[in-house]
């Protein structure tokens, strides 16, 4: 039976320090603060304490104390804070000091270049005519274009079941192969009504310059309006296996969940080379084709 709310699970990552305390009923303490948070917070003041009173800074004078004091609280508070994953912040300054060199933040994509910097970023080695994709890692994955049932206009029952058909679906999901859902938003797909007008275009037997024109206008109208300026939600998945065993698998589940019921997935449609690029090219251009990180091949 589906349940009337949800929640986010805790990490299976999540250790000791991570549990979380409250030190007071009313006023800021109220908020639950993790055992790393508070131990930090103690070991940031024994440190100021110890600084002020061992070091060279004892005999600076009241007026430096006073402002070496404050400059050490406020940088306690600050670094021990809390990012929107409940890590400190103090643990992104390594990552901050990797990227400070000049050089770490421009990544070479000439075909001359070393491509170790650029797997590094996207972490794909290539992809097949048939849309597999060979990760960096040894892993494999494969994209699908997907189609679900949800809708605002869902009578109770209908939600409830589908609630309870993707509860029971997670269940059931193996380990060893990861399943992403990609949402974008992408100019609206135009294949077949231009297939369909170039049909009609062969069938043309009397070639009259205004029926050319008539069509040519609509080829325009498709490719340069409708395909390009109007934009749509599309819903990608991404399939990612250890293993090519696992990827089978994978899409061995998710064919038995497409047979079995549309309450999950109603559609799904494997991607080849051709219609996988564009899709991975958004993460690192914009849809009006403004790169956001240098531009190259990903086959």
């Amino acid at each position: 039976m589906a349940k009337t709310s949800y929640k986010v699970p805790s990490s299976l990552n999540r250790s000791f320090l991570d549990h979380e305390i409250t030190l007071s009923k009313g006023g800021w303490a109220a908020r639950p603060s993790p055992l790393k948070q508070l131990f930090f917070f103690g070991g940031g003041a024994l440190m100021l304490l110890w600084v002020t009173t061992s070091t060279f800074v004892s005999s600076s004078g009241p007026v430096s104390i006073t402002l070496f004091v404050i400059w050490g609280l406020l940088t306690i508070v600050y670094f021990g804070g809390l990012t929107r994953t409940k890590e400190l912040r103090v643990m992104t300054v390594p990552a901050l000091l990797t990227y400070l060199p000049a050089r770490a933040r421009h990544v070479m994509t000439r075909r001359s270049s070393n491509p170790s910097d650029f797997y590094s970023i996207v972490g794909i080695h290539g992809i097949d005519e048939d849309g597999r994709i060979h990760f960096a890692d040894g892993g494999e994955g494969q994209v699908y274009l997907v189609v679900g049932s949800a809708s605002y206009l869902l009578f109770d029952e209908d939600r409830i079941r589908i609630l309870d058909r993707v509860d029971a679906f997670w269940r059931k999901i193996d380990t060893a192969c990861e399943w992403s859902f990609i949402t974008t938003k992408e100019p609206q797909r135009i294949y077949h009504q231009v297939a369909n007008l170039e049909e009609r275009n062969q069938a043309l037997e009397v070639r009259d310059p205004d029926l050319v024109e008539l069509q040519n206008e609509q080829y325009d109208i498709l490719t340069q309006h409708v395909g390009g300026k109007f934009t749509s939600i599309h819903q990608y998945l991404l399939l990612k296996g250890r293993s090519a065993d696992a990827l089978r698998r994978g899409h061995t589940v998710l064919q038995a969940e497409l047979e079995g019921s549309v309450l999950m997935i109603k559609e799904a449609t494997l991607l080849d080379r051709e219609e996988t690029e564009p899709m991975l090219r958004l993460f690192y251009q914009g849809v009006d084709g403004a790169a956001i990180t240098p531009k190259a091949s990903l086959g």
